[in-house]
Order: C-alpha cells, then sequence, then structure tokens
C-alpha cells in the first residue's frame, strides 16, 4: 500500500480531497493532514511517503519548495500540485522540477483526482519493478562471479598449488589482507544417522547461502562431508567478534553446534595456506573441546610444523601388562592420554595410536579382526579427546570381559577347550573343579588336564585363580565392599587364602590395591 500526504492550508480543500476517494480500494492509504509545508516536512523526517498532494501557495514554506525538500530527501515520490489559475508560473516550475500534473481548485473532482493518482501508483510500480530487475541482476551478477571464484579457490585447495595459472579471476580484496575460516559442524554423524546424507549437505548448502548473506565481499565453498571454507575481507580487524556473532547466529537459527578456527592472510598465493592453518586450528575442539572458535596462532603454528610422527611401534608395554594383570581400564586408558595430552601428536595421529593400542589387546585376547575393523570405525568417528578416551575405555572394558586365553590350534581339541573356557567364565564363582568342567566338556579328568595345558599353556586352576583375581581387582577398584564380600563375590570362600594369593599375584594386599587403584574415573583436562 502507498502512502499519501496531503498539505493545504486550507482545510476544506483538505477535506475534499479525503472525501473523494476510496483510499483503501485503490490501495491506498493516507497517513497526514497538513496546513502549510513546514508542518509537512518536520513529518517527513520520521517516515516516507510515496505521493504527495500539496497546494503551491501556503505559508512558511509553499508547495515548491516543499516538493524540492521532499524529492531530495525521497527521489521515488511523486508530486501532484494543487493550483489556482494565478498559479501558472508556479506550475510550470513545479512540472519542470518532476511534478507529475497539478489540478485546479475551482474545478477539481474526484475523476481527475483518480486518474492523477492511479498515474501515480503506475510510475511507482514500474520504478519498483526496474529497481527489482536491476537488484536481481546484480545479485544474480555477484552470484555468478562469487561462483567462478568459489571454483578457482576450490581448484587450488584440491591440486594443492599456492598459485593460480591464471589471475583473471582473483578479485581485488584478495590481494589484500583477509579471513580464513574453516567451520565443521559438530556431530554430523548423529546427524546423518537421524536424519539422512542428503539432510546434512542441504544443512550445509543453506549455512553456505547464509553467508554469503552475512559478507558482502567473500566466498564460501562445501569442503567435506561436515565442513566449510569461508574467505572475506579482513576490513575492521574485529574478526573474533564478528565470527563469534555469526556462528551464534547461525547456531540459534539451525539448532546446530559448529566449531570454527581462522587464520588471516594476504594475497592469492597464500589461500592453500589459509585453509591448512584454518584447519589446523579447527582441529583444536579434539582436545578443547566442540563449539569453540580458534584462531591460528604463531606458538600454534610452530607446534603444528613439528608434530611428531605416530609411532607404530610406541611402546604399550605398560598398558598391555595392566590389562593382562585385569587392572583398571581407566588406569591404562589414563596412562594413554597422558601421552596424547601433550599435543604433540595431530587428532588423526592419536587416533592412530589408539587404534594400535586396541590391536594390540585383541592380539592378546581373542584377536578377532572382523571385530577390530568394527571397533577402529567407532574409534575413527570420534570427534574430540574425550569422546575417544570413552569410546576406547569401553572397547577395552569389553575385551576384559571376554577374557580368553588364545589357543594353540582351532581344532577338535581347541573347541573342546573353547567350551569349557565359556563355561568357566558363566561358573567361575562357584565351586569349580577340574572333575566338574572335564565332566561338562565330556572328557576324562586327566586327559581335560593335559588339553588345557597344551591349548592355553597353564594350568587350570591356574587360570582359575587368575580369572577370580581378576574380579577382586574390578571389586575392589569400583566399590568400597569388606574384603571379605569381595572374595566371596569373586569365588574365594575363604578369605584369608583369598588375600594371600591375592599378595602373592600382585605383590600387595587387596587393601593395598584398593588404596593405589580406587580414584575418580580418568579425566582429560
Amino acid at each position: 500500500m502507498y502512502r499519501v500526504m496531503i498539505v493545504d492550508d486550507e482545510p476544506v480543500i483538505r477535506n475534499g480531497i479525503s472525501a473523494f476517494v476510496d483510499w483503501e480500494e485503490e490501495g491506498l492509504s493516507v497517513e497526514d493532514h497538513y496546513a502549510n509545508g513546514a508542518e509537512a516536512l518536520a513529518s517527513l523526517e520520521s517516515g516516507s511517503v510515496d505521493i504527495l498532494i500539496t497546494d503551491i501557495k501556503m505559508p512558511l514554506i509553499n508547495g515548491i519548495q516543499l516538493m524540492k525538500q521532499s524529492i531530495e530527501r525521497y527521489p521515488w515520490i511523486k508530486v501532484v500540485l494543487i493550483s489556482n489559475y494565478s498559479d501558472f508560473e508556479y506550475v510550470k516550475e513545479g512540472l519542470q522540477l518532476g511534478a507529475v500534473d497539478y489540478l485546479l481548485k475551482l474545478t477539481l473532482n474526484r475523476d481527475d483526482l483518480l486518474a492523477v493518482l492511479r498515474r501515480c501508483i503506475s510510475m511507482l510500480e514500474e520504478e519498483r519493478r526496474k529497481d527489482s530487475e536491476r537488484h536481481h541482476f546484480q545479485q544474480g551478477a555477484l552470484y555468478r562471479e562469487r561462483k567462478i571464484v568459489e571454483q578457482e579457490i576450490k581448484r587450488l585447495i584440491v591440486q594443492e598449488q599456492s598459485s593460480p595459472s591464471s589471475t583473471a579471476w582473483v578479485p581485488a580484496w584478495l590481494e589484500m589482507s583477509y579471513v580464513c575460516v574453516y567451520f565443521i559442524l559438530d556431530a554430523a554423524e548423529e546427524w546423518r544417522e537421524n536424519d539422512g546424507f542428503l539432510y546434512v549437505q542441504l544443512m550445509l548448502e543453506e549455512l553456505q547461502e547464509k553467508l554469503y548473506e552475512l559478507v558482502e565481499e567473500g566466498t564460501a565453498l562445501l569442503v567435506a562431508e561436515n565442513s566449510l571454507f569461508l574467505i572475506f575481507p579482513n576490513n575492521d580487524g574485529e574478526v573474533e567478534r564478528r565470527l563469534g556473532q555469526w556462528k551464534q547466529l547461525l547456531e540459534t537459527r539451525w539448532e546446530i553446534s559448529t566449531s570454527a578456527g581462522f587464520a588471516i592472510e594476504q594475497g592469492v598465493h597464500n589461500i592453500l595456506k589459509g585453509f591448512a592453518d584454518s584447519r589446523s586450528a579447527c582441529q583444536r575442539r579434539f582436545f578443547d573441546g566442540l563449539g569453540g572458535l580458534y584462531r591460528m596462532s604463531e606458538l600454534q603454528n610452530n607446534r603444528e610444523n613439528t608434530y611428531t610422527v605416530a609411532d607404530p611401534s610406541y611402546d604399550w608395554t605398560p598398558i598391555f601388562e595392566m590389562i593382562s594383570a585385569g587392572d583398571p581400564v581407566s588406569f591404562a586408558v589414563e596412562f594413554a592420554l597422558e601421552r596424547w595430552k601433550e599435543g604433540a601428536l595431530s587428532p588423526e595421529q592419536v587416533k592412530h595410536e589408539a587404534y594400535s593400542l586396541l590391536a594390540g589387546v585383541n592380539k592378546l585376547h581373542t584377536n578377532d579382526e572382523a571385530l577390530l575393523a568394527e571397533r577402529y570405525e567407532m574409534l575413527n568417528q570420534a570427534e574430540t579427546l574425550e569422546q575417544l578416551a570413552s569410546i576406547l575405555a569401553c572397547q577395552l572394558e569389553e575385551m576384559e570381559k571376554s577374557f580368553i586365553p588364545k589357543l594353540t590350534d582351532n581344532g577338535y581339541g581347541g573347541q573342546l577347550i573353547t567350551k569349557a573356557l565359556e563355561y568357566i567364565a558363566a561358573h567361575y564363582t562357584e565351586n569349580l573343579t577340574l572333575q566338574s568342567v572335564a565332566d561338562f566338556v565330556h572328557l576324562s579328568k586327566s586327559y581335560f588336564s593335559l588339553l588345557f595345558k597344551k591349548q592355553t599353556d597353564r594350568n587350570f586352576i591356574d587360570y582359575l585363580i587368575e580369572l577370580r583375581i581378576r574380579e577382586a581387582k574390578k571389586l575392589l577398584a569400583h566399590n568400597d565392599g569388606r574384603v571379605y564380600d569381595v572374595a566371596l563375590a569373586a569365588g574365594f570362600k575363604d578369605v584369608k587364602y583369598f588375600s594371600k594369593v591375592f599378595k602373592k599375584v600382585t605383590g600387595i594386599t587387596p587393601m593395598e590395591y584398593r588404596d593405589k587403584h580406587q580414584t575418580p574415573e580418568f579425566k582429560i583436562g
């Protein structure tokens, strides 16, 4: 709806013009009536008007002066002059200044007024249409230009080129100081599982479009299944504040969490470096937690350049010994965390070492390669060191629960002993004997004893005691029950015998073991 202002020092003229027209039906609204140009100009300070109907001769500021100042403020405004026969010289001046038409007071009627108003509306709509086409053309041209820049930058990154083969596409701002930002959608795997791969891609594309709206100059690229790379001019020097505001806006709009790393570069030849540095800065989320905004500092840059090469032969013997002895998994993981929290390894290298550790423990137990591959995939999906530690601990716990010695062969004898081991694992807290287990697998006591020793490289009773001691360690580390209760729960009927055997195996008493190992769960910080 277009807004109309009526200005005339004669109330009868103002009221007559208002009464002539059904304004709403014509798509118009009369905002105000004023008796002179000074009042009208004061009103224009607080809001624009589309059509101005004004008398020429008025006190304080006449209609021609009002018209001049109104057009200066609002170039689109359409002016209709109201005059007497004696005002013709003023009318000529008004028409030269751009008035749409003039109406004589003495002969003013509804049809003439409507005809002029509809001409004003037609002119306003035509101008808006042209403005819209111009805007779309400009936006389209800008969009095409950005897409060209986007593709060329993507080519530089994919081909790992520091300098483009042609600079024809390079915008002027890329030769100045600019900001490189690497955005990661947190918990993207969870989004993919719940809503599908295409949903995540559409979300990233919407984020890309929103970032284009937020920056007048710049480009945004989809660079991974969960990541965007953004480059924009560093005009105001308040990069961190602006990025923080954008992050909050995006996260609120889509109800998501993002992590971002950024670096400041200059010149098109530094795009590849800006990409690598901003991505490395964003990787701090692995150590510091999701949802952060990280800047690539000189100190971090130096550390990134001196990352230790992950050593697949790193000596994990202390951890293997802990796990083999049945000590709490949390202590084994904490031992590894002490190395990983130093920051000498990249997130990928940490995950590689975690897998090496898991593979080593796997060999101590079932040596199930298929299961190991599944566990590696779970480790690889960890987005933070805390998540990695938690996944690793759970997997080690599972391995420990399925503590079964490696057998010398998988033939019929191995199958019988596997069956016996499963039976022992289910009944070790009961009054198990060599005879009862031999009966279960339908072998003689003597033959079962020989076969068990051959397949597991240990005596039946030694294995049973080892299994019970491992259970006792878990109970001591995770609850405050009496040693007597721990002994019974682990399968020992005599607490004195239990204490004696426990010390012989571990070198310390049950209470000393509890004091040493009963601590809060491992922490990342």
